[in-house]
């Protein structure tokens, strides 16, 4: 990055650079930006820059002023946007539209043995069951519209139903177990603020414990369940035999004991693990990625064929 463009934008939040660090990873998708980096700024701190789309910075915003609210809350795992010189998240300039962050270091997430680790299942538990209570009246994320999967699940496969029919064919069972009994139990569950793409990959790990929870793209009001769900079926999609393992039994065992899911969120939790592929299944068509088409379908039907083996391990 141009050294000039660097201080042009930094200044905005008051920060000198010392030096730009292309060659420190960053966890997360770099999908969510137009170009991010690591930054150090003259007093030795590490930030991450990004540079936004035009057409998310609404978006963006509301993100931002969702984990600004989590942290004031006290949510641990919560590295909120810096606020610039002007108090906002987002500021114009170099010609482009910009955030920064802190920089949060983690160590390495080894795939997919993490899948056998009790205790990350129980540090995930902590972070889902305290951001269920420090969202309680967050005004961000839509409340009083909450999102629906069972919505856009008819909607998708109405969709490939026209233009990928092959893959519509592939998930139709699925589709019709879902569609006779989840949909209806769905629309009645408590709704509240989540995540939304909490799985292992976006969280940055310490030794024994949570550092950070990126990647708050997805999150919002959602059904009660959502999160977990996601976690649990993402766990799958590493190792199908780790459905009933120790990450997601202490996992499970965490939200149980906290009553962080009701008993109806509880009940249906293998059908709302089902119906949450559904929406990777259709990043994956936007992608055209069609190994992970392929993978996901399969993944699909094995979670169809076992729920009542999940029921069964997860003593639901």
């Amino acid at each position: 990055m141009n050294r000039e463009i660097l201080s042009d934008v930094l200044r905005c939040w008051n920060l000198e650079p010392r030096a730009e660090l292309p060659e420190v990873p960053l966890a997360g998708s770099p999908e969510r930006s137009l170009f991010r980096t690591v930054v150090e700024d003259s007093t030795g701190r590490r930030l991450v820059l990004d540079r936004l789309h035009p057409s998310v910075l609404a978006r963006k915003r509301e993100i931002a002023s969702s984990l600004d609210y989590l942290a004031r809350q006290g949510l641990a795992g919560v590295h909120p946007y810096l606020r610039a010189a002007d108090g906002d998240f987002i500021v114009k300039a170099a010609g482009g539209f910009w955030q920064i962050s802190p920089f949060v270091d983690g160590a390495e997430l080894i795939r997919p043995g993490y899948t056998r680790e009790a205790w990350r299942g129980e540090a995930l538990a902590r972070f889902l069951v305290d951001l269920e209570a420090a969202s309680r009246g967050i005004p961000f994320g839509r409340p009083g519209r909450p999102f629906s999967v069972a919505g856009f699940i008819r909607e998708f496969v109405a969709r490939i139903a026209r233009h990928d029919p092959e893959w519509a064919e592939a998930v139709g069972p699925a589709y019709r177990c879902l569609e006779a009994g989840f949909f209806a139990v769905h629309d009645r569950l408590p709704a509240g603020f989540c995540h939304g793409d909490p799985h292992a990959l976006n969280v940055i790990w310490g030794d024994r414990d949570i550092r950070g929870v990126i990647d708050w793209e997805f999150s919002g009001h959602k059904p009660q369940g959502y999160d977990a769900a996601l976690v649990v079926g993402c766990i799958g999609m590493e190792d199908p035999s780790s459905l009933a393992g120790p990450f997601v039994q202490s996992f499970l065992d965490g939200l149980r004991a906290s009553r962080c899911l009701d008993a109806g969120s509880l009940a249906v939790l293998p059908e709302f693990v089902l119906a949450l592929r559904f929406a990777w299944l259709s990043d994956w068509l936007r992608k055209k990625d069609w190994d992970m088409v392929e993978m996901e379908t399969d993944y699909i039907r094995l979670l169809l064929d076992g729920r009542d083996r999940l029921r069964r391990a997860w003593a639901l």
